[in-house]
């Protein structure tokens, strides 16, 4: 059917003819009818496309939207519509087109089919190309542009402005356009202008700085240059082109300060600092200043422009002009020591190069006139220190990370045999075999940067020989903390300990002398009842078995008594092992009782808590509590009461407590109680207090006492429940 014989003929010349693509589509989608411009748009001919569907040039991600606009067309939603769509021509390429769609109805109103127009996109004409893309680039360098600017008239009104003149000033652009430019910089009069004109600011040609009021109320300077709009010969406008110079005008004015400081620093730095380059043959100084320079007794107009011969004595120009001769070849870091006016200075020389050749010479300049006093004394005390050492009796040794021998002292050959060649790069062989794993705990501590202070233990000599000793290890250490060595004094403490002995002998024998009395009263008490139970016996011996009973007691008790008294008096070796502290005390108590009695004091034991087993030397611990129970019945006048008072402190600390209502102790005494032959008693040595805090530090506990006159004395004596001290227990 022909689809343009209904139509005015005009209508048919016009959809012939026209540039504009124009084509009749069925109401199924279907090409019907195009003409010759549509043809060329798309490169198909009108045979090629007739009755095949309008998807066969459309791309197909265009198809939903075409096709969804069609059926508002069709439903009366829309009259027509337009949108741009993308479609492939014959010869593959991709096209876009402004398609214009309307419906086209009968006088039934029916549908009858689709009118299409379609206009290329892609030719557009070359002037319009290359104008929007002038614009382009024209809005490109003013949207872009680092520098702000701001376009006006020549009234002062502005027209626009680009980002960076927002971010300059702090206001954005629609708060700035159509406002007149000295709503904005009036704010910041120049010193000597009465008024602040805006044409001052329009009509200048050559680059000037403007200081103004950010939005923010900040003062920021501004680097100007304005540029004349001009159209048709005529100045329509300005540019102003701005740039935030407040941070440049900062930095420069720091830097300006930064070379005065330099300048001030050079003149007021300790030492000194010089320049010099070669000329005519001589070294010419071409800079000196510093503290030092004025303590010579020079200033820089004496140094500046001469030569070493013009400024030092003859010797020293002739000596420093050989390292100026090295620096000036091109030697790094030429050093040189001189002493002038009793001042040494130490001059570090070093070339500048420019193009591989050396232009000048730096030089700095440092006082070590009390370095080397320093120096001095250091080799003074080193000898000092090489002396005390190579001659005190003490032995010592220093041990490198590895433990192995570096050095040894002449003390520490005659203590142990071994010479310092024997001993050199090797580990020391002076731990018995039942020390080994002790010796592995003191390396530990020692390799974690701890110090052992006034350790007692036991060594072994060149010849076999055991020896007690007191020894102090502690890390070398350098600059850094870091641990690069060890070193050790021993102290040969033998004697000591055999005086020590001797001492517990005597206050042993002290004790036993004292307790003689009371066990003689013990003894005849027993024989009495003997005695007279024995002449019992002799008249008659039936019914009489309750005698033998008192009497086997009786006899135990005796035994007991001079068992105990025995053990006192007795020296023996001394035993580590677990032993029960409640029995040690009830012995004590069982002990003492009778003398107590004959002073009329009351013993009293009580134990807070149960007390754990713990391995002690019992002998030694008998003999401390001795001691205190003596001194504290020794300490009551008349009717008195020592209370004996044992708890856990902790789960490893058991506290042994001896308190009395006796006398008491001045305050100011009370700090020398321990001390050898030290006593508060008429009669006594001062020894036995003494040994008391030897016992107790023996078994790794402390003991303290307080006290008040007229009130009494608590002692309190703290033990650990752990091992004690493996050296002590298996030497001794």
């Amino acid at each position: 059917m022909d689809m343009l014989s209904r139509t005015e003929p005009s209508f048919a010349m016009v959809f012939e003819f026209t540039t504009i693509g124009m084509a009749i589509i069925s109401l199924n989608g279907q090409w019907m009818k195009m003409n010759n411009s549509l043809s060329a748009i798309t490169g198909y001919s009108e045979e090629e496309l007739l009755y095949t569907d309008i998807t066969t040039i459309f791309l197909p991600e265009e198809n939903d939207k075409l096709f969804g606009l069609l059926e508002q067309l069709l439903s009366g939603d829309l009259r027509s519509f337009q949108i741009e769509q993308r479609m492939k021509s014959k010869e593959g390429t991709i096209i876009r087109v402004e398609c214009g769609i309307s419906l086209i109805r009968n006088s039934d109103h029916e549908p009858l089919y689709y009118m299409a127009q379609m206009k290329d996109l892609t030719i557009k004409s070359e002037m319009e190309r290359k104008l929007a893309e002038s614009e382009q680039r024209y809005n490109s360098l003013i949207e872009h542009n680092p520098a702000g600017i701001l376009t006006s008239d020549l009234n002062g009104l502005i027209m626009s402005v680009n980002p960076a003149m927002e971010r300059i000033l702090g206001y954005t652009k629609t708060e700035m356009v159509g406002q007149y430019i000295h709503q904005f910089w009036e704010q910041e009069k120049q010193e000597d202008q009465a008024e602040y004109p805006t044409d001052s600011v329009l009509l200048q040609t050559d680059n000037h700085m403007l200081r103004v009021t950010h939005k923010s109320g900040d003062k920021i300077e501004l680097g100007l240059k304005n540029v004349p709009i001009i159209v048709n010969g005529i100045t329509e406008g300005v540019y102003i082109i701005a740039r935030d110079i407040t941070q440049h005008n900062k930095d420069r004015e720091s830097l300006r300060v930064a070379q005065q400081d330099l300048h001030d620093t050079v003149r007021r730095q300790q030492g000194m600092t010089m320049k010099f380059r070669q000329m005519r043959g001589k070294f010419i100084h071409t800079l000196c200043d510093g503290e030092l320079l004025y303590r010579l007794g020079y200033k820089p107009s004496h140094i500046l422009g001469n030569g070493l011969y013009e400024i030092w004595p003859f010797y020293m120009a002739t000596n420093i002009d050989k390292y100026y001769r090295r620096a000036w070849s091109g030697e790094e870091n030429v050093m040189y020591e001189a002493t002038f006016r009793g001042i040494t200075y130490l001059t570090s020389l070093r070339p500048i190069f420019e193009n591989g050749r050396v232009i000048e010479v730096i030089g700095s300049c440092v006082d070590i006139t009390e370095r080397k006093h320093m120096e001095m004394e250091l080799r003074e005390t080193k000898e000092l220190l090489e002396s005390f050492i190579n001659n005190t009796t003490d032995a010592i040794c220093v041990l490198d990370q590895r433990f192995k021998v570096i050095s040894v002292n002449s003390a520490y050959e005659k203590v142990f045999g071994w010479n310092q060649d024997e001993l050199l790069n090797q580990p020391l062989p002076i731990y018995p075999d039942f020390l080994k794993e002790h010796h592995k705990e003191i390396q530990d501590i020692l390799q974690a940067g701890n110090q052992i202070s006034g350790l007692e233990t036991i060594r072994i000599r060149k010849d076999g020989q055991l020896i007690h000793v007191s020894v102090t290890k502690t890390p070398i250490k350098n600059e850094k903390g870091e641990i690069i060595g060890f070193a050790g004094i021993t102290r040969d403490i033998t004697e000591r300990k055999r005086t020590e002995e001797l001492l517990r002998k005597s206050d042993k024998l002290s004790v036993a002398g004292q307790l003689a009395a009371g066990l003689a009263h013990e003894i005849r008490n027993p024989l009495t009842s003997l005695r007279g139970f024995l002449q019992l016996l002799q008249n008659d011996m039936k019914g009489k078995q309750h005698y033998f009973d008192i009497m086997l007691s009786e006899l135990d008790r005796i035994n007991f008594i001079v068992s105990e008294f025995l053990v006192i008096a007795k020296p023996e070796a001394i035993h580590y092992k677990r032993s029960d502290l409640i029995n040690i005390l009830q012995t004590v108590i069982a002990l003492l009782d009778t003398q107590a009695n004959l002073c009329n004091v009351q013993l009293l034991l009580e134990f807070e808590s149960d007390i754990p087993e713990f391995i002690c030397s019992e002998m030694h611990l008998k003999q401390l509590f001795i001691n205190l129970v003596k001194n504290a019945i020794e300490a009551i006048t008349k009717d008195g009461q020592i209370k004996i008072t044992v708890s856990m402190q902790g789960s490893e600390m058991i506290r042994v407590r001896t308190q009395d209502n006796g006398c008491g102790i001045p305050e100011e005494r009370v700090k020398q109680l321990g001390e050898p032959f030290y006593t508060t008693k008429e009669k006594g040595t001062g020894l036995g207090l003494m040994m008391c805090f030897k016992i107790v530090e023996a078994h790794k506990g402390t003991m303290s006492i307080q006290s008040q006159l007229g009130e009494g004395t608590i002692i309190d004596v703290f033990l650990p429940t752990q091992t004690i001290s493996k050296d002590m227990s298996e030497f001794e």
